[in-house]
C-alpha cells in the first residue's frame, strides 16, 4: 500500500468526565480564579499560574490572558488548595492528582522550595478519540504487537492513549496491563477511572521507578500487553528490549514533534532497532500513530519499512496512511 490520504472519518467523539470530575478541579482554585474558570471548564485543556504574571488559560491552540495577577498571596493560596486531601503533598516529580479524576497538576520551585509555577491540565474522559483507529488497533492486538505513539506535547497524546486502552481491553481484558508513571492515564486514586475498561492498572508514583515497575509487572502479573505513557528516559529501555522477545507487546507514547525527531533521538535507538544509525534489528513497535493534531494521525502499519525510509533521509510511502475523527460531541 502507498500513501494515501482519505478525508476526515465521521466518529462521534463524546466526553463522559462527570460534572463532579470538573468541579473538583474548579474547587480547588481560590474564589476569584474559579469565577473566571467556571464558564469554560468544560472547554479548557490548561490552566497556567505563574508568579507575577496574569492567570493564563489554554484551549487547544488558543492562549489566553486575564488580568488577574497571581501574586505571591493568591499563589500560596493555590498551593495549598492543590494540595487539599493529598496525604503527602506534592510527589517526588511535582505532581499531583485528583482522586476519582483524570486532572493533573504539576508545579516548580525556585531554590528556596517556594512554589512559582503552578500547571493544571484539565483531564478528560474522551471516548471515540480512537475509534478511527479501531481497524489498527484490533490488528495489532491479533498479532500480538503493540504501538508507538509519538506526537508534541499537547497533542492529545494521553487522552488518545486511554482511548487504545480502553479498545485494547475489549479483546484482552486484564491481560493488558497499564504501567501509569504519573497516574495520567487513569487517575491518581487506587481505584482506576473506568475510561480504561477491564485493562488493569500498576501505580508508579514516582517517574525513578518506573524501570523497576515495568520489570515487576512482567514477572508478577503475566500480562498479555504492556502500556504506558513517557517511556524511554528513565532507565526502562533495557526491561523492554530485554522482556520484547517473551510475547509481551509494547504500546507507548514516544516523545517527539514528528517521526523524524523520533528515529533521530539516538536513545530511543536500542527500541527501534537501530544500531550505529543503522537499522539491524525489528523495532519494539511494528506500528507507529503519529498524532499529526487532535483527531488527525498518520498510521504507519510498517513501522520497521517507514524507520529505514527515515534512515535513508526519505519521506516514508510504504503502509502509511492518514485519517481523522470529529469533535467530541
Amino acid at each position: 500500500m502507498t500513501a494515501s490520504t482519505f478525508p476526515p472519518a465521521r466518529f462521534p467523539v463524546t466526553d463522559i468526565t462527570t460534572p463532579q470530575e470538573y468541579q473538583a478541579i474548579l474547587d480547588r482554585f481560590p474564589y476569584e480564579i474559579r469565577e473566571i474558570l467556571a464558564p469554560l471548564i468544560q472547554d479548557l485543556d490548561e490552566v497556567v499560574l505563574d508568579l507575577n504574571q496574569p492567570l493564563s488559560v489554554r484551549a487547544g491552540d488558543l492562549r489566553i490572558d486575564y488580568p488577574l495577577l497571581i501574586d505571591e498571596t493568591l499563589l500560596a493560596r493555590v498551593d495549598t488548595e492543590m494540595q487539599s486531601g493529598v496525604s503527602k503533598g506534592w510527589r517526588a516529580d511535582g505532581r499531583i492528582g485528583i482522586p476519582g479524576t483524570l486532572h493533573r497538576i504539576s508545579r516548580e520551585t525556585n531554590l528556596q522550595h517556594t512554589t512559582v509555577m503552578i500547571t493544571v491540565r484539565v483531564g478528560r474522559a474522551l471516548i471515540g478519540v480512537a475509534e478511527p483507529l479501531r481497524d489498527v488497533i484490533y490488528a495489532a492486538v491479533d498479532r500480538g504487537a503493540g504501538l508507538a505513539i509519538i506526537g508534541p506535547p499537547a497533542a492529545g497524546k494521553t487522552t488518545l492513549l486511554r482511548d487504545i486502552a480502553r479498545i485494547m481491553a475489549e479483546r484482552l481484558g486484564r491481560g493488558l496491563v497499564i504501567i501509569d508513571t504519573s497516574n495520567e492515564i487513569a487517575g491518581d486514586s487506587d481505584v482506576p477511572h473506568p475510561i480504561i475498561g477491564k485493562a488493569r492498572r500498576v501505580i508508579v508514583g514516582d517517574p525513578q521507578l518506573q524501570a523497576g515497575k515495568f520489570a515487576r509487572t512482567i514477572g508478577n502479573t503475566g500480562p498479555q500487553a504492556l502500556l504506558s505513557d513517557e517511556i524511554g528516559y528513565r532507565d526502562d529501555i533495557p526491561i523492554i528490549v530485554q522482556n520484547a522477545p517473551r510475547g509481551v507487546s509494547i504500546t507507548a507514547t514516544l516523545h517527539g514533534k514528528n517521526m523524524i525527531r523520533v528515529v533521530g533521538s539516538q536513545n530511543l535507538w536500542p527500541l527501534l532497532g537501530i544500531r550505529d544509525a543503522v537499522k539491524t534489528d525489528p523495532s519494539i513497535f511494528p506500528v507507529a500513530v503519529e498524532v499529526l493534531a487532535r483527531g488527525h494521525y498518520r498510521v504507519h502499519t510498517d513501522f520497521d519499512a517507514s524507520i529505514e525510509a527515515l534512515l535513508r533521509g526519505e519521506t516514508p510511502t510504504q503502509d502509511v496512511r492518514e485519517i481523522g475523527a470529529s469533535r467530541p460531541t
